[in-house]
């Protein structure tokens, strides 16, 4: 019998543990986009498929809400392993529907919710234990080389997707799936993932005890209040109706190679911003940076919605990409630099529960404002046709592009405002940067600063 024994620490745990979910998301990256254009092919209705989205990405945020106290009191490492295992197991469900002639898109919907409250302890599991693997003078490298791993993840899964669905079906791109399942599985059974104190635990809270900790955390700490407003702002804009728009819009004058060409556009953008911060780090003000790179993405978001035309639109994409995933990216680092070590998993679960919420709202709405509000708007004939229409194309799919246009001029409107704001634009100047004490899983735990909460 193979005993597989971890062999992988430090820095070298991270890019493995970070690899290994780089290959899984690409599986996950793939069936979610050719499930996508299953439920487009079959119904044609984009409220259907945003509906798709929204029981996809909903159940991350709620389940948020009980995933960081228990992040932070579990083994992190047997975390993600059990989670990623409770991923996959809604996909062999969805598997097995479609090859025996049964699926329909309701059954998606309950198996996105289930893969979802599962995925929901993954991320915060692994960017908690983030700064106990690398030094603090790395997180900025590190918070590169991760979006810039999701970034080859956006370009690669709708480009394989879209031949193998096309080609094949969508029970080929169920096999990759279960391979780079297994895959991640191997890379977490092969790493050290370090634990912080368990104050909490030992002094016998509960969880509601440690979330309210968590949250209280946050609240009496004013700037990380302005950084989570902000972030999700933005996600409700750009993340929210861009991502829900973004294969209707593009079908709407294009094909499936077209989508995964819009798609990929942004994995591209995405991809040249993660090298950039892994390699630079972020500008040394990192609020700068965010706020910067949010405008950036949201002139991104007008030039989407400009002209039906693939290059100009990917080109809207590819910035939209850029400027995201630069700004969450020096997020993501100021948490880390800037907040306790074990108290990592609560508070990333609360950004991501408002984080996702937000975008949830976005993604909910975006479908139904779309078909009634602005197609109608800028259909032959609509209150918009003769105005709006003589610059950005008439037709009830231009309301699409209207919406990329309006959430794209909010951004920026955000970004300078918030400039605008001292309290926002120097909030990292008023937290200290935090000196995490790493240990080993069989080592002893250093005691927490951090007092308990009591109920």
């Amino acid at each position: 019998m193979i005993h597989l024994s971890p062999r992988f620490a430090g820095e070298r745990a991270f890019y493995a543990l970070a690899g290994g979910q780089f290959v899984s998301t690409i599986g996950s990256g793939m069936t979610r986009f050719g499930l996508g254009l299953w439920v487009l092919d079959r119904t044609g209705d984009v409220t259907a498929y945003t509906t798709l989205l929204f029981a996809a990405i909903l159940p991350l945020g709620v389940a948020s809400l009980l995933v960081g106290p228990l992040v932070d009191r579990w083994n992190r490492r047997w975390t993600m392993i059990i989670a990623n295992a409770g991923a996959s197991g809604p996909t062999l469900f969805v598997a097995l529907l479609y090859y025996t002639d049964a699926l329909t898109v309701w059954h998606l919907y309950i198996a996105l919710v289930v893969n979802g409250i599962a995925s929901a302890f993954i991320l915060p599991a692994l960017e908690a234990s983030t700064p106990m693997l690398v030094k603090p003078d790395r997180l900025g490298n590190a918070s590169g080389v991760t979006a810039m791993l999701q970034s080859v993840d956006a370009i690669l899964s709708p480009i394989l997707a879209v031949p193998l669905y096309l080609t094949f079906g969508l029970g080929v791109v169920f096999a990759v799936d279960f391979a780079t399942f297994a895959i991640s599985i191997v890379a977490l059974v092969l790493s050290i993932v370090p634990q912080p104190a368990r104050v909490l635990e030992e002094a016998g809270a509960s969880i509601w005890s440690e979330f309210r900790f968590g949250f209280r955390y946050i609240v009496e700490r004013r700037p990380f209040l302005y950084l989570i407003f902000f972030v999700t702002a933005s996600m409700l804009l750009m993340p929210g109706f861009g991502y829900a728009l973004a294969t209707p819009l593009a079908l709407s004058f294009s094909n499936e190679t077209g989508a995964a060409v819009m798609m990929t556009s942004f994995g591209v953008g995405s991809l040249v911003s993660g090298a950039l911060l892994a390699v630079w780090g972020g500008p040394k003000r990192r609020m700068d940076g965010i706020l910067g790179a949010m405008a950036l993405a949201g002139l991104g978001a007008v030039v989407v919605g400009l002209r039906e035309n693939l290059p100009l639109t990917a080109a809207g994409v590819f910035i939209i990409g850029f400027g995201f995933v630069f700004a969450i990216g020096l997020n993501r680092v100021i948490w880390q630099a800037k907040a306790a070590p074990d108290v990592l998993g609560r508070v990333f679960s609360l950004r991501v529960m408002l984080g996702v919420c937000a975008m949830s709202l976005g993604v909910l709405t975006a479908g139904p404002l779309a078909e009634h509000v602005f197609g109608p708007l800028m259909a032959p004939g609509g209150s918009l046709a003769d105005s709006v229409g003589s610059f950005i194309g008439v037709g009830a799919e231009r309301g699409m592009a209207l919406i990329y246009i309006i959430s794209g001029m909010s951004l920026v409107g955000l970004a300078v405002a918030s400039l605008m704001i001292r309290p926002i634009w120097r909030l990292e100047d008023a937290l200290p940067d935090q000196e995490p004490q790493p240990v080993t899983e069989a080592g002893s735990e250093p005691q927490s600063q951090l007092k308990p909460p009591t109920d």
